[in-house]
């Protein structure tokens, strides 16, 4: 599989070890697992499924090699591939080498150092995406596939002619039988989110229930601030459009049976806390819309 930056440089290519032939249902499995996990991180990163084309071209070289190329529809954003490819190799390579079940996000950024992934919003969306179980299914699905065909002998995957991961058939039963997922049927049909986050201001609302709009991941949204600290705050300190805001963003997720992952509710972006408020450079100000 290769997911390409402007259409040519960056990708990943899978490889069925094997002398002989795949299953059928092997490849369309295969493929399928993968549609799914582009699409959770492309959510992730704040785009709809629809802003995302996936191609996949045919074996090569007597191998099948696979690429995917992540095409936005209104826009190209090298920089954006380029994440969505790391993201996955990042969860794939921290599926299949996590000692822990749960590890903490500088466990996480130890792990993808060792396999020069060393970006810190890598690190960071990795831990985020790999909290969804359904996207902890697929990865391991994936896995499953592999391991169901007696044709297929081992699994690699590289990125830009450098390996990701290399792993035989005995390695992949071994990583099935230590490897705890949650059933489909037992996953939440809605939830609620809540970490981190840093969000740019864009406009303010003085009222305690009016909505601030912010720009987050690079798109925009609209929250509510809970923190009543932070609103007494209002009065004295000043906030200018630019600024940053470390908060505790909350938001309800619905679990979607056909992507096989969470919707965000885009009404639903709330503010539990307020952590740091960072001002721009007082050179860059501009006047802040109310």
């Amino acid at each position: 599989m290769k997911i390409e930056k402007d259409m040519n440089n960056e990708q990943l290519t899978i490889r069925f070890g094997g002398d002989g032939n795949i299953k059928i249902e092997t490849l369309t499995e295969f493929l399928d697992n993968y549609k799914i996990l582009l699409y959770q991180i492309n959510q992730e990163f704040g785009y709809s499924p629809d802003d995302l084309i996936i191609e996949v071209s045919p074996p090569e070289n007597g191998s099948f090699k696979i690429k995917l190329s992540p095409k936005y529809k209104d826009l190209l954003v090298t920089s954006l591939t380029t994440l969505v490819v790391s993201t996955l190799s990042g969860l794939i390579i921290y599926h299949a080498t996590k000692e822990e079940e749960n590890s903490s996000i500088e466990e996480v950024k130890t792990l993808l150092e060792k396999h020069q992934i060393k970006d810190p919003k890598v690190n960071q969306y990795v831990y985020n995406i790999y909290q969804n179980t359904g996207t902890q299914q697929k990865i391991n699905q994936t896995f499953v596939v592999v391991n169901n065909d007696s044709n297929i002998s081992g699994l690699k995957i590289e990125r830009d002619n450098e390996e990701i991961i290399n792993v035989n058939q005995n390695e992949i039963s071994e990583l099935l039988q230590k490897t705890k997922i949650i059933e489909t049927d037992e996953i939440p049909e809605t939830d609620i989110v809540s970490d981190e986050q840093i969000l740019i201001i864009k406009t303010i609302h003085f009222e305690g229930k009016g909505k601030w709009a912010f720009i987050f991941r690079g798109y925009p949204i609209k929250a509510i601030i809970k923190d009543t600290k932070f609103l007494e705050r209002l009065s004295e300190e000043p906030f200018m459009k630019g600024d940053s805001l470390k908060v505790i963003l909350s938001r309800k997720r619905t679990f979607d049976d056909e992507l096989q992952t969470y919707i965000i509710d885009q009404n639903s972006y709330a503010i539990e806390n307020v952590l740091l408020h960072k001002s721009k450079p007082k050179n860059n100000q501009k006047k802040l819309d109310m």
